[in-house]
Order: structure tokens, then C-alpha cells, then sequence
């Protein structure tokens, strides 16, 4: 009973990320925001996991490359993407949008890391839907029926999840083999070189941080949501729940994040989809039930 109660919390910190993130930018610029989560999110992780560190690690050593390269994939990159995509498109589309991970995943997994293994009719079929789905969604927008920042901002979330599905093959194909790496240090390897990177982005994009917005309740709150809520915790919950129910089932919860996200920019922004996007929104939902890893029986 626990274990599904923090199943579908994980599922409303992640789904609620997409919402937060619209107030988060109305006046922090991205990229700075972008900054701000995963800075604050280190600076708890660090607190949490201190006692796991005996030592700094090898800065030459490959483990901690391969981890910061996934992190890098994983966290900066597409964090960076996502909080600059969300000024042109509403929190909605980029949950949905963020539901083709798994429509990349498996495409990245077959044709960068040769892992035929994982390919069955059903996932053939997932992503041929997944990309039927992202089709409907951005063929208005390109036939000129959006406007270019809203296009720009659809290539966005595309170019999100296109890294998100990279750091995952990364972290399957790669960082899986060192096993000398516990979770929480890679974990910390990671937000701490995705922190160094958008921190470098931010002040070359955004100019100097100010960071008196942050004393304003609606940014600090927005911040502290997004890094303490949506990421140290909801991965200190998701690593709990890979312990209990194993990775397939914890992964699952990818699932439910965009309905979260679509559920409460209703109720928040009062934003609806159009009837294509919608169309679009339910094809993404079938290819992601298809694409979905499932157990094997023997």
C-alpha cells in the first residue's frame, strides 16, 4: 500500500514539474531557472547522501566520465531545453511531448547501441504510433498554422527527449557494467556536472544571476518545488521504488506523467488542448503503452 501511495506521488512531483516550471520563468529567464533547480537539488542530494562519500572520487577515472556524460544527457542538456521550450508552449504539450522518451529510447537503443534484443512486434507498433502522434501534433504548427516560437519550442521539447532517451541507453548500456559506482554517487556526479554546465549557459545567456527573485514567494517557491519536490525527493522515492518493486515496475511511473501534467495545467491555467493536439495526445498514449517494458514470465 506504501509503495503505490509513492508510486503516484512520484508521478504528481514529476507530472506538477511541467506546471511549476510556467511560474518558475514568468521572471527568472530560463536557462538561470534551469540553473537554480539542479544547483539547489545537488546542494540537497549532497546533504542526504554525504555519508555515502568516502573520499573524492578520480576525476580521470572513466566511471566518472561515463557518469557525468549521462548526467550531462540526462539533466543539463534536456533541463535546458525544457525550461527554454516552455516559454512557447504550455505545460501540457511538453508532458506529452515528454512521453516519447520511450518512442526514442528503444529507436536510440536499436540503432546506436545495437540492442535487437528489446524489439518486438508490439514496440514496432509503439513506434510507428509515437511517430503517427508527434506527426499530428506538429503538422498544424509547421504548415504555419503556430507561430515560429512555437515551433521553435515543439523542437525543443523534441530535442528534450531525444537527450533524456540518450542518457537512458547511456546509463543501461554503459554505466550498468561499473559497478564500483553506488547510485548515490553517480547520482551526485551527475547533478554536479550538469549544475557546472548550466550554470556556465545561464550567466552566458541570461547574463548575471539575480538572485534577490528568488525572495519572492512565487520564484522561491516555484525553485524550491522543483529542486527539493520534483527531483531529490522524487528520486530518493523512485530509487526506493526500484528497491521494492523492481525497475520495470518503477519505470512504469513514466507513464502517468504527462496525464499529471495535462490534469493540472487544466486546473492551473485553464489550458486545453487543440482537437489535433488532442488526437495527437491519445496516439503518444497508445504508442507509450506499447513501447512500455513489461515482464517476461518463464
Amino acid at each position: 500500500m506504501v509503495n503505490r501511495i509513492l508510486f503516484f506521488s512520484l508521478a504528481t512531483f514529476w507530472g506538477g514539474s511541467f506546471v511549476v516550471i510556467k511560474y518558475a520563468i514568468a521572471e527568472i529567464p530560463s536557462f538561470t531557472a534551469a540553473f537554480y533547480r539542479v544547483f539547489f537539488a545537488l546542494i540537497f542530494l549532497g546533504c542526504i547522501y554525504f555519508k555515502h562519500f568516502k573520499g573524492v572520487p578520480n576525476l580521470f577515472d572513466r566511471r566518472v566520465f561515463y557518469s557525468s556524460l549521462a548526467g550531462l544527457c540526462s539533466i543539463g542538456i534536456p533541463f535546458s531545453l525544457l525550461f527554454w521550450g516552455e516559454r512557447y508552449i504550455s505545460a501540457s504539450i511538453a508532458g506529452v511531448l515528454n512521453g516519447t522518451v520511450p518512442f526514442w529510447t528503444l529507436l536510440m537503443g536499436i540503432s546506436l547501441f545495437r540492442n535487437i534484443k528489446s524489439v518486438t512486434r508490439v514496440k514496432i507498433l509503439g513506434l510507428i504510433l509515437g511517430f503517427i502522434g508527434i506527426s499530428v501534433i506538429f503538422g498544424p504548427k509547421v504548415q504555419l498554422q503556430g507561430s515560429i516560437e512555437e515551433i521553435k519550442g515543439l523542437c525543443a521539447l523534441i530535442g528534450m527527449s531525444l537527450f533524456y532517451a540518450l542518457g537512458i541507453n547511456i546509463n543501461r548500456s554503459i554505466l550498468v557494467k561499473e559497478t564500483s559506482l553506488s547510485s548515490p554517487v553517480n547520482l551526485i556526479i551527475q547533478h554536479s556536472v550538469s549544475a557546472i554546465f548550466l550554470g556556465i549557459l545561464a550567466y552566458f545567456v541570461d547574463g548575471v544571476f539575480e538572485w534577490s527573485l528568488l525572495l519572492k514567494s512565487e520564484n522561491g517557491l516555484s525553485i524550491f518545488y522543483l529542486s527539493f519536490i520534483s527531483t531529490s525527493l522524487a528520486f530518493i522515492v523512485f530509487f526506493r521504488l526500484i528497491r521494492e518493486m523492481g525497475s520495470v515496475e518503477a519505470s512504469s511511473v513514466t507513464f502517468f506523467v504527462p496525464a499529471v501534467a495535462l490534469i493540472l495545467d487544466m486546473i492551473t491555467h485553464q489550458s486545453t488542448l487543440t482537437l489535433l493536439e488532442s488526437v495527437g495526445t491519445t496516439i503518444i498514449f497508445a504508442s507509450m503503452f506499447l513501447l512500455k517494458e513489461r515482464k517476461v514470465l518463464s
